[in-house]
């Protein structure tokens, strides 16, 4: 235990205070699977652009969701930063554990994961008490008839070393071109995440909120303040959306701190370059204010849902119609045959209800294609 504790200022006592309320509210409104699973998704599309707009990507959002169809359906001068954006967002996936990391090919060393830490070895037993009511899904691949059989891994426990390489391998799949079975921590990498997850395991020492605010204070502190090398700013801040609900032990929160970071970015540069407890202090109203925002959004993801039935009607008992958009939550973007598989239809079933989907206005085509058509949930775009 540490053995000088630092007071906090009636400032920002007064803001953890009002966080905590907030998530509070949040945890309360996410407890409902349906709506934390629209929220999610839509939280984890959301972030992704936000992420890739502070790193200066000139983000399309309809391209985007093209992309999370397929990458080779965007136009080529809107291709790179597309595929920017869904590397984050399957890193965001992966961190909320709907994905695993691509499989490793047989042989490939896995990085140590360290076992020292009071506040690690806690996280580690929140995490696996929640595994159990988590479903993940193998990563997809555009390969999938490949001969070399890769191995899965194991899932690493969250707020490790290997968790931390399974991240940055989500990120580098989709943009190094290289093989992502292959893919590991070189030994500065490695150290270097090894320190950073040293830090973390002290700052997430302190009780509930105050290590929450504590944890996200060195992960998301803007350019040129940055704290942690280059190449782990993406999973860094992929990790921050993580940290408050990990510290405050409520499962049902994650938090897009990407979309705060972006939105109010200059008052965000000048809190990080002044005193530390003036970046805590911003950073534990940016949580109240996000949480607040989140709530928010779900009860509007709500709305649209009902919406979207008042607008198609009842035309028939038996239709897949309500499915098709419960799917459109979780993927706003689809083909037609991406329908018919997801829903077990035939192909004419399929193209049926997309055609309904567009006449009422949810759907609108994003390609100018004959073929694998793409179509995307216009209230939807994030």
């Amino acid at each position: 235990m540490s053995a000088t504790v630092q007071p906090v200022s009636p400032a920002l006592l007064t803001a953890l205070l009002e966080a905590e309320r907030a998530l509070g509210r949040l945890a309360e409104v996410a407890q409902d699977p349906v709506r934390r699973r629209r929220l999610w998704a839509d939280a984890a599309r959301r972030e992704s652009c936000a992420a890739a707009r502070l790193d200066g990507v000139a983000v399309d959002p309809a391209e985007f969701l093209v992309a999370t169809i397929g990458t080779d359906l965007v136009p080529t001068a809107g291709r790179g930063a597309a595929q920017s954006v869904r590397a984050l967002w399957q890193g965001a996936r992966f961190t909320q554990g709907l994905i695993a990391a691509p499989a490793r090919l047989a042989g490939n060393t896995r990085a140590p994961l360290p076992s020292s830490g009071a506040a690690a070895d806690a996280w580690r037993a929140v995490a696996a008490l929640e595994a159990g009511e988590e479903t993940r899904f193998a990563f997809p691949s555009d390969e999938e008839d490949r001969d070399d059989a890769p191995i899965a891994d194991d899932a690493p426990p969250p707020w490790t070393l290997g968790w931390s390489e399974a991240l940055w391998r989500c990120l580098q799949a989709e943009v190094s071109g290289r093989d992502p079975g292959r893919l590991a921590f070189s030994a500065d990498r490695e150290a270097e995440a090894a320190t950073l997850l040293k830090r973390l395991d002290q700052a997430g020492e302190s009780p509930a909120l105050l290590g929450g605010v504590g944890m996200l204070a060195e992960l998301l502190r803007p350019a040129p303040d940055l704290r942690i090398p280059g190449w782990a700013v993406p999973s860094a801040r992929l990790m921050a959306a993580l940290a408050v609900a990990r510290c405050c032990r409520v499962p049902a929160v994650w938090l897009p701190m990407s979309v705060s970071l972006h939105a109010d970015r200059t008052t965000a540069g000048l809190a990080a370059r002044g005193r530390e407890e003036g970046w805590r202090l911003w950073l534990a109203d940016t949580v109240a204010e996000t949480a607040r925002r989140e709530r928010e959004r779900a009860l509007s993801l709500d709305r649209t849902a009902e919406g979207w039935h008042q607008r198609v009607g009842a035309k028939r008992r038996n239709s897949r119609l309500p499915d098709l958009l419960d799917l459109l939550f979780e993927e706003p973007a689809l083909t037609v045959r991406r329908a018919q598989k997801r829903l077990g239809s035939t192909f004419r079933g399929a193209q049926l209800l997309v055609d309904e989907l567009l006449e009422a206005g949810i759907l609108r085509e994003a390609t100018n294609r004959a073929l694998d058509r793409v179509f995307i949930a216009v209230d939807l775009m994030p």
